[in-house]
């Protein structure tokens, strides 16, 4: 997942929110301390831009981090969310439909949701191109 922060200079993808399978393991008062300024760094922003949310599944310990984060920032700054995943796969991609659900409702309390549907411009521009074929509907889909 690629966090980017939009406002100030360019930051660098995060891995705050998707830590390494052995920081779960090992939870030393240096990685607390490491993540708790992680998530602190990221509060602060007036906008924090979370791009291609549900990209990748999130480890259990992630989806906390991430629902810590979310509710930091809840009512103080906004965000603004990119996804190919319907909000209702959201409990598959945090692996657990309560901690989906908790998030969902502190991003969507306050929120303008725009829905895309289509394909996306790099796959249009393609298919203009002739690079690729439009897939014909099969003849048990016709009947």
């Amino acid at each position: 997942m690629k966090t980017r922060v939009s406002i100030g200079k360019p930051q660098p993808p995060s891995r705050a929110i998707r830590p390494p399978e052995n920081q779960s393991r090992h939870r030393s008062p240096a990685t607390k301390c490491l993540r708790a300024k992680r998530l602190t760094h990221y509060a602060k922003p007036k906008l924090l831009i979370v791009d291609e949310l549900g990209y990748l599944p999130f480890e259990p310990n992630a989806a906390h981090l991430f629902f810590q984060l979310v509710s930091r920032r809840y009512e103080k700054g906004a965000m603004l969310v990119t996804s190919n995943r319907a909000v209702g796969e959201w409990g598959a991609v945090f692996g657990d439909p309560v901690v989906a659900t908790a998030i969902l409702d502190r991003l969507l309390h306050h929120s303008h949701v725009i829905t895309i549907r289509g394909d996306s411009y790099r796959l249009r521009e393609k298919r203009r191109a002739g690079l690729i074929k439009t897939a014909q509907p099969r003849q048990e889909q016709l009947a």
